[in-house]
């Protein structure tokens, strides 16, 4: 029986994302909690000493119970829903990307998302390449709050960069910064408890807000691509969703 209905897959085509809630088991959060906390420079039962700690990006996607929240859970089961049943690589791992408290007050709703897969001095990705991949995932470990650090996505910009990319090259924006380019609607904070899920397209401007929260945003991301992407990374068909066999 499918996990995902007719109504979330046009919700999907039409705004680039869609959440959904209670995704990971009791025994896989603890898990991970558990390899997530053995990972940080702070201590877990003292929540002052979770003010600007980190590292924000651990290096445990390798890890048995990391693993275990993509590939034995409905998270891997449900993009291929999207994408199409034996098209997409199991070679990844989920990403820990964690957003430590800051102890400050003063928020503000995100104004500049980006596209993923582009250089910059920091994120690993070779200088003169660009990366693209067709679902995003983003679960949460613990509870994500307004305020929190949370996961924010610009609905629609999908549909944006793919009639773009069709006319320029992948290699146009800097860093993946599309923002005075695109027609930007008003963000989305994607707020939930653990396990909650938020599937996105590949080319869906997005960002992690700023955590004015007591809680460190524990957000596991994963990029997931077909097993023949290297032959399509450069393909824009008129049909933005030929390549998504689950919902074409």
């Amino acid at each position: 029986m499918p996990y995902l209905s007719d109504d979330d897959k046009t919700f999907f085509r039409e705004n680039g994302y869609l959440v959904k809630h209670d995704l990971l088991s009791e025994k896989q959060l603890h898990d991970a909690l558990d390899v997530v906390w053995q990972n940080l420079d702070c201590d877990r039962n003292n929540p002052q000493s979770w003010i600007d700690a980190g590292p924000n990006h651990p290096r445990i996607g390798a890890e048995p119970a990391i693993r275990a929240t993509l590939y034995e859970s409905p998270v891997f089961p449900m993009a291929e829903e999207l994408v199409g049943h034996g098209k997409l690589s199991s070679n990844t791992n989920p990403g820990p990307h964690f957003r430590f408290p800051t102890g400050e007050t003063d928020w503000k709703m995100p104004t500049h998302g980006h596209l993923d897969g582009y250089y910059t001095p920091t994120n690993g990705v070779p200088k003169g390449t660009v990366g693209r991949f067709q679902v995003g995932a983003s679960f949460y470990l613990n509870n994500v709050v307004h305020k929190g650090g949370a996961f924010t996505i610009w609905p629609g910009t999908h549909i944006q960069a793919a009639e773009y990319f069709k006319k320029h090259s992948l290699l146009t924006f800097k860093g993946g910064n599309a923002n005075e380019t695109f027609d930007m609607p008003d963000p989305v904070e994607i707020t939930g408890g653990p396990g909650t899920v938020c599937f996105w397209h590949g080319q869906l401007m997005h960002t992690g807000a700023k955590n004015c929260a007591e809680e460190i945003r524990m957000a596991l991301i994963t990029r997931l691509t077909r097993k023949d992407n290297n032959e399509l990374l450069f393909e824009f068909p008129e049909d933005i969703w030929a390549n998504y066999d689950g919902i074409n």
